[in-house]
């Protein structure tokens, strides 16, 4: 679902003259499901004051977006004001979330009483499950399966009962199913990628984890195992940006913390063992003479006046560099991309690989630095200009800016001097820099 989709459906529902069970339940999925859906509803919940509301409404809507959005308290104080099937249904919902296991399962049952909706009998299976009285919530779903509702919800809840009962596959094969009515399905699609994870299935688990990726603070351990995942496969990039998503959405939690230090200290360990390996052939082949190939005699002429005598004289110029020299021009350059490409190697790829090590010594942790640069980019409190502009270069951290030069940032469209010295100056009040390129 893309975000347009995501927002629309938020506002869709809000827009309703009433809230039905239904519409309840369907916005509590939609907007768990997305950070940008949740910052939908906080904007919702924040103009109800000035919406032309019923007090009885007003008082509904206050109490089912701030339990969505995790504030109990304030729902539990506007679920005072409500009354009949709707009151029971809003106080169950907050009793599950706050385990209170026994005290849902009543106020569901008295809500699903009054409404005839089926997916009411959804959570309460839901409620008893988690409380422990597994077959109540076995006989639960079958009956609800009895009148015929096709639900991702109820597959789920479904493959939670068999999970609790040790039939993990058969539980696997309710989570697919849930997959394929609904692709969104988060949390299905975390618990069919914690056990494919399990059975050794990564890639596909990647993939699962990846959709549960940044979809509310539920999901921080999906963030965490995609990480753990993406480390085996040796993707170190990946994994720090998992534990970066991980901590922008919890940001105490010290489990991603510890992840992410761990991740971005193998990155000079990996970049070392690659050395390691490489060095042997690059020496040999970066001490190659240019006069040993068949090159144009403009191209070795220039070449002998830049003095450039190797292969390794070669890589550490860049395309510009070479084009800016007299009589050098893109017949020469092309030439000269293919000899490098005939080895291995391309112009500039010293500078890339300089680079690299510099990201790896900036993403470096165990100090106050590293502290500041896995924090939001909202830290900054720029202006809407340069916030417009972070977001364009989909800058989420302090890190990310970091790692972006002066010539990226006014590169990009509408981003002018004055931002760059207002980024500049925010970043040297907390003792940091972009990244240099000389």
């Amino acid at each position: 679902m893309s975000e347009l989709n995501v927002v629309s459906a938020v506002d869709e529902i809000c827009a309703q003259a009433t809230l039905s069970p239904e519409l309840i339940l369907k916005l509590r999925s939609v907007a768990r499901n997305n950070l940008a859906e949740r910052k939908v509803l906080q904007t919702r919940l924040g103009a109800l004051d000035g919406e032309a509301l019923s007090k009885e409404e007003k008082s509904l809507r206050t109490a089912v977006f701030a339990w969505i959005l995790s504030r109990y308290d304030q729902a539990e104080s506007a679920s005072k004001e409500l009354a009949g099937a709707l009151a029971h249904l809003v106080k169950g919902e907050i009793a599950l979330d706050r385990e209170q296991y026994d005290e849902a399962a009543s106020q569901l049952k008295q809500a699903a009483e009054q409404l005839q909706a089926p997916k009411i009998g959804v959570e309460i299976a839901a409620a008893l499950r988690a409380g422990g009285k597994l077959d109540d919530a076995v006989g639960a779903l079958e009956r609800i399966e009895k009148q015929g509702l096709a639900d991702a919800d109820l597959l789920f809840q479904k493959g939670r009962c068999l999970e609790a009962r040790g039939q993990q596959e058969s539980a696997c094969t309710c989570y697919e199913k849930a997959l394929e009515l609904d692709p969104n399905h988060a949390e299905a699609a975390f618990r069919l990628a914690y056990y494919l994870d399990l059975r050794g299935e990564d890639n596909r688990a990647i993939e699962l984890y990846k959709r549960v990726t940044g979809q509310g603070p539920a999901f921080v351990s999906a963030m965490l195992n995609l990480g753990m995942l993406l480390e085996d496969k040796e993707d170190v990039d990946g994994a720090i940006a998992a534990y970066k998503e991980a901590i922008k959405v919890d940001p105490t939690n010290k489990r991603a913390a510890l992840y992410l230090r761990d991740s971005v200290e193998s990155l000079d360990m990996y970049y070392d063992e690659n050395e390691r390996k490489e060095n042997e052939r690059l020496e040999a082949v970066l001490r190659i003479p240019i006069a040993d190939f068949e090159l144009s005699v403009r191209s070795r002429n220039c070449l002998a006046k830049m003095n450039v005598r190797s292969l390794g004289d070669l890589v550490r110029k860049t395309d510009q560099e070479l084009l800016s020299y007299k009589n050098f021009g893109e017949t020469s350059l092309q030439e000269i991309r293919n000899l490098l490409e005939s080895k291995g190697l391309r112009l500039g790829m010293f500078k890339e690989e300089e680079a690299k090590r510099a990201r790896a010594q900036r993403l470096r942790t165990g100090g106050p630095e590293n502290t500041m640069l896995v924090k939001p980019i909202t830290d900054l409190e720029l202006s809407v200009r340069s916030r417009k502009c972070m977001q364009r270069l989909n800058i989420e951290t302090i890190g990310d800016l970091c790692e972006k030069s002066e010539a990226d940032l006014l590169a990009t469209k509408n981003f002018g001097q004055t931002s760059l010295n207002e980024v500049k100056a925010k970043l040297t009040e907390m003792g940091l820099g972009l990244k240099s390129i000389d």
